[in-house]
């Protein structure tokens, strides 16, 4: 068997173990995040949200039409599973390339693969294991072409060409590479007499076709068959807004955030520290033979390979390795516009550091190679397969890390789903859901067109309404919804282009008798003019939109709401990790009182003496006590406002033991401070526990 034919087969036994290690461990139904919105999109024929995505989009709905089993998440799950699997694949193949090293490649290969972002991304619907693939091809083809002979560079150049497109078709965080990467071909094409008319213009071509993905934006515009869809590619205008990302601000990760700046984010944010911690088992960003041997220049032995090292030539590719990973990292920390102390922003972030990744493990892997090289010429045991041992060491105690493990496998993760599922029954029949963020509507978007839940409703992301396309697109395909114009502004009235526009006020009034209106999680915030007439009542995660002046009848009120959250199986934690999963399970744990609490906060609203204030602390106490005595562990709100309800009930005329209350409320408030140190009114609260306690030792003596 040929060396090509060993290293292939090699890199084919690392493709099927990572894809049998991300296939056990795929998410079985909808991850959070971007993932419903990605899917809907495939599934409906529609555009997902600047760029487009338009590759991903079109390699989902292959993956929706041609497997025939699985639900539709668990299909798109499954197409990343595919790109992780085949990203391994070509990441060995692009070390060996560099190394002539099988070690080096399955080191690489399988610590890039199995560390946590990317195998975390790997078995879910998302859009960065294609990237990871695509990125991996690109720099493949740049080997290739650094190494190939005067008649074989131009069908390496025109192969580059066309990957660069592809990339550029999937994520456009790869443009820093590509920036880098043709002038580069370009110079190695003319130093060799390649760069002619003719060859620009092969070169400009096979780039288009990369770019061929794109065409779908505009034909699925002009198809408008999709219930949901992102902006109206249907102008060249419109596309170019969409292709740039104007909506988002164009080189801007989200509108209207700010980052942490360009030195935090690059040194303190944590690169620096994501690779100590995920990439320990290299040197990490110095990781040139140079340098590496340098941090040790005290000892004469190591001074004697350090010359050894500089005897060995630096490929070109791998200088141009360098050159990317530094502009990468420097040109995403700057325009990272992400606060990174938020632990959501802070996981929107840290996906995009995979790109970056993929270039630190390989060039780190070009390190291990030299200097297992340099120690067995120096050493004399280059035939003993030391470093194939050491790799399969630090491979298998890589792999045997359980928390890495209850990180990334995702196969019983149903978190997003229930929470999805369990919201949407709750609604009582043709009713409108208005949904604010990534988790409600992405969500139950996903559910409900895609697994057809709950039909009869209705249900529209409202923060779309801020976009003028919104309506023209979409609004066609929401009968169950009366709009009163074309698009959301602040007035209302006709505009100067002849298009109608109204206030959230007048979408409320124009559908409240019709149909009940929730809104989920909260209202928008664009157009403040519903607070003139409408009130907020909590239904379960959600909030009911209620016109003012309605009479609120407390049992009623109580006996459907109390428990749309009792089906919540997942524990509470405290973890705040930025996870969605742990977003859903914390706005479902506040659901289990959010009812409690609506009627606390009523009665604080109220003067004392209002007749209805004792009714509600008391329905508000029931519930509030109901729940503490269910649950084991619950969130330290619970203790704060469980406290402060016992204290203002002890202060109103009930059957219930005064001083029992204020046990009660000294208790929770402990609790409370003990397991919420950092709170600001810390000390205002215990000094409110020793007045409380002075009160009650002063009603005991009585």
């Amino acid at each position: 068997m040929g060396a090509d034919n060993k290293e292939t087969v090699a890199a084919f036994v690392v493709l099927t173990a990572t894809f049998a290690v991300y296939l056990k461990c795929l998410h079985p139904s909808l991850p959070g995040g971007d993932s419903g919105e990605l899917i809907v999109a495939a599934y409906e024929v529609g555009v997902a949200h600047p760029p487009g995505y338009p590759l991903f989009t079109l390699l989902s709905q292959l993956f929706i039409c041609c497997i025939p089993v699985g639900s539709v998440a668990w299909k798109v799950n499954l197409l990343s599973a595919c790109c992780g699997a085949l990203c391994a694949f070509v990441v060995y193949l692009l070390i060996y390339r560099l190394t002539v090293s099988h070690s080096s490649s399955l080191l690489g290969a399988c610590l890039f693969s199995f560390s946590r972002l990317t195998w975390t991304w790997s078995v879910s619907a998302e859009v960065f294991s294609l990237n990871n693939l695509l990125v991996a091809c690109l720099m493949l083809v740049a080997v290739k072409f650094d190494g190939a002979e005067q008649e074989s560079l131009v069908q390496w150049a025109l192969m580059g060409s066309f990957v660069c497109g592809l990339c550029l078709s999937n994520q456009h965080t790869s443009v820093v590479y590509v920036a880098v990467m043709v002038p580069w071909a370009l110079y190695r094409l003319w130093k060799n007499q390649h760069l002619t008319p003719a060859v620009i213009v092969k070169l400009t071509v096979a780039l288009m076709c990369g770019l061929l993905p794109y065409i779908y934006l505009p034909v699925a515009a002009h198809m408008h068959i999709a219930r949901w869809t992102w902006g109206d590619q249907r102008t060249l205008m419109g596309f170019l807004t969409h292709l740039l990302r104007m909506e988002y601000g164009t080189w801007d990760l989200l509108k209207n955030h700010t980052g942490q700046g360009l030195f935090p984010g690059l040194f303190s944010v944590t690169y620096a520290s994501h690779c100590a911690t995920h990439l320990t088992c290299f040197p990490t960003v110095a990781d040139t033979r140079q340098t590496w041997l340098l941090l040790c220049f005290t000892s004469r032995w190591l001074k004697k390979l350090f010359s050894h090292c500089c005897r060995y030539k630096t490929n070109m590719v791998v200088v141009m390795f360098y050159i990317m990973l530094f502009l990468y990292l420097v040109f995403f920390c700057w325009r990272a516009n992400l606060d990174i102390k938020d632990p959501l922003l802070f996981r929107v972030v840290e996906r995009f550091w995979m790109q970056a990744d993929l270039v630190v493990i390989v060039l780190a892997s070009v390190t291990f190679s030299d200097i297992c090289r340099i120690i067995g010429n120096s050493w004399n045991i280059d035939r003993l397969p030391l470093d194939m041992i050491l790799v399969l060491a630090v491979i298998g105690s890589h792999l045997s890390n359980k928390q890495l493990w209850n990180t990334c496998d995702h196969s019983s993760n149903f978190v997003v789903h229930d929470f999805a599922v369990q919201t949407l029954q709750t609604f009582p029949s043709q009713a409108i859901v208005l949904t604010k963020g990534d988790l409600p509507s992405n969500s139950f978007r996903y559910f409900h067109l895609c697994e057809n839940i709950r039909p009869d409703l209705t249900v529209f992301d409202q923060e779309m309404l801020t976009y003028e396309w919104s309506l023209p697109m979409t609004g066609s395909f929401y009968p169950g919804i009366m709009f009163p114009g074309d698009l959301l502004q602040i007035y209302s009235g006709l505009r100067p282009d002849n298009r109608v526009a109204f206030r959230f006020k007048d979408l409320i009034d124009a559908n409240y008798e019709s149909h009940p209106i929730f809104a989920c999680i909260g209202i928008q915030d664009h157009e403040p003019s519903w607070k003139e007439s409408y009130i907020l009542w909590p239904f379960g995660s959600c909030w009911q939109i209620i016109r003012k002046g309605t009479v609120l009848d407390i049992s009623t009120w109580t006996s459907i709401t109390s428990h749309l959250a009792d089906q919540w199986k997942y524990p509470w934690t405290s973890a705040n990790d930025g996870t969605w999963e742990d977003i859903a399970n914390s706005e479902m744990w506040n659901a289990k009182i959010s009812t409690a609490y609506f009627y606390l906060e009523l009665a604080s609203s109220m003067p004392d003496g209002h007749k209805e204030v004792t009714l509600l602390l008391l329905e508000s106490y029931k519930l509030f006590t109901r729940a503490i005595e269910k649950e084991r562990s619950f969130p330290a709100l619970w203790h704060r406002n469980y406290a402060i309800l016992c204290e203002r009930l002890q202060r109103v005329d009930t059957t219930l033991d005064r001083v029992m209350l204020l046990k009660k409320a000294i208790f929770h408030f402990k609790k409370y401070v003990h397991q919420a140190p950092d709170d600001t009114d810390s000390q205002n609260i215990r000094h409110a526990v020793a007045t409380l306690e002075d009160y009650m030792n002063s009603l005991t003596r009585v």
